[in-house]
C-alpha cells in the first residue's frame, strides 16, 4: 500500500480501494498518516474529533473507529487483521501508532526531497538542488487532505504542510531564476502569485521573471496591482526591496535578481 495525503487522502493497494465513507473515520487515519510511525494520542484524537468537547462515549467510539479502520487496511493490503492490529495499527499506551515502511507516504518523500535541496544548496549544488525541489513541488496534487474534514488538530498540521509547500516552490522559482531559466517557470510561478495574492517575495520572483521574460511592462503591471492590494487590504505600502526591484526594472538597472530576497536555507 501508498498513502497520499499531499492533496486528496488516497490508500492505494494493488486494486482500487474506497476510502472509509465515514467522514470522522477519515479524520482518524489522516491524523494517524500525518503521525506515522509515531505516537498518536487519544487525547489528540479525541480532539481532533470532538474539538474540546468530547461525549462520554468518546473512548469507545474511538476505539470503534480504529477497529473500523484497522478492517479497512486488511481489505487494502490482503493481510489478516490480527496481523494489522500486530503489525499496521498498533495499540500502545495512550494511543496508536500507524506504522509506515519508507517510500509508502509521499509527505516522507516531500520531507526527504526538501531536505536533500536544502543539503545541496548549503553545497552549492544549484543543479541538483533544483532537482531535489522540483521532485519535491511535483508531488503535490492539490491542498492537503483536501477530502477530509479538519478539526482543530489536523487544521493546524495542514497550516503547517501548506507552508512547507510554499517555501520549496519559492526556493525551487528563486534558483530556476539564478539558472537563467525564467521562460521554464513562468506559467506556474503566475499560478502559484496568484493563489497568493498579498505574498511579496513569490510576487517579485514573478516581476524578476515577467523582466528577464523580455516582458518588463507586465512586471510593471504586476507590481502596481501587488501595492493595490496591500494599500487595500492591509494598509501597508510594499517592502524596500521590492520598491527597488521596481525601479531596477524602470531604470534597467543591472541584474533585479540582485535587488530582491536572497535565498535562505533554514529549519522549517
Amino acid at each position: 500500500m501508498k498513502y497520499h495525503v499531499l492533496g486528496s487522502l488516497v490508500v492505494h493497494s494493488t486494486s482500487p480501494i474506497d476510502l472509509p465513507r465515514a467522514p470522522k473515520q477519515r479524520q482518524v487515519l489522516a491524523a494517524l498518516l500525518l503521525g506515522a510511525n509515531r505516537l498518536v494520542t487519544n487525547s489528540s484524537l479525541c480532539r481532533e474529533l470532538w474539538e474540546g468537547e468530547p461525549p462520554q462515549s468518546a473512548t469507545a467510539t474511538l476505539q470503534t473507529y480504529i477497529a473500523q479502520i484497522r478492517r479497512f487496511l486488511a481489505s487494502c493490503s490482503g493481510q489478516r487483521l490480527t496481523e494489522v492490529m500486530r503489525n499496521v495499527l498498533i495499540t500502545e499506551p495512550g494511543g496508536y501508532v500507524l506504522r509506515v515502511p519508507p517510500g509508502k507516504l509521499d509527505l516522507y518523500d516531500f520531507e526527504r526531497y526538501l531536505a536533500g535541496g536544502r543539503a545541496a544548496l548549503a553545497q552549492g549544488e544549484l543543479e541538483i538542488a533544483v532537482t531535489h525541489f522540483r521532485n519535491a513541488v511535483n508531488l503535490w496534487t492539490g491542498s492537503p487532505l483536501e477530502n477530509v474534514h479538519h478539526g482543530t488538530v489536523l487544521e493546524a498540521q495542514v497550516r503547517r504542510l501548506e507552508e512547507l509547500r510554499l517555501g520549496a516552490a519559492e526556493d525551487l522559482y528563486d534558483l530556476e531564476l539564478r539558472l537563467g531559466n525564467h521562460q521554464r517557470i513562468l506559467a506556474d510561478l503566475t499560478e502559484l502569485a496568484w493563489q497568493n495574492p498579498l505574498h511579496e517575495n513569490l510576487h517579485a520572483l514573478l516581476m524578476a521573471a515577467l523582466y528577464m521574460s523580455g516582458r518588463r511592462s507586465d512586471a510593471l503591471i504586476a507590481f502596481h496591482a501587488l501595492r493595490g492590494r496591500l494599500a487595500e487590504e492591509l494598509g501597508l505600502d510594499p517592502s524596500p526591496r521590492l520598491i527597488s526591484l521596481q525601479h531596477a526594472i524602470l531604470n534597467h538597472e543591472g541584474d533585479p535578481l540582485a535587488t530582491r530576497p536572497e535565498v535562505k536555507v533554514v529549519a522549517r
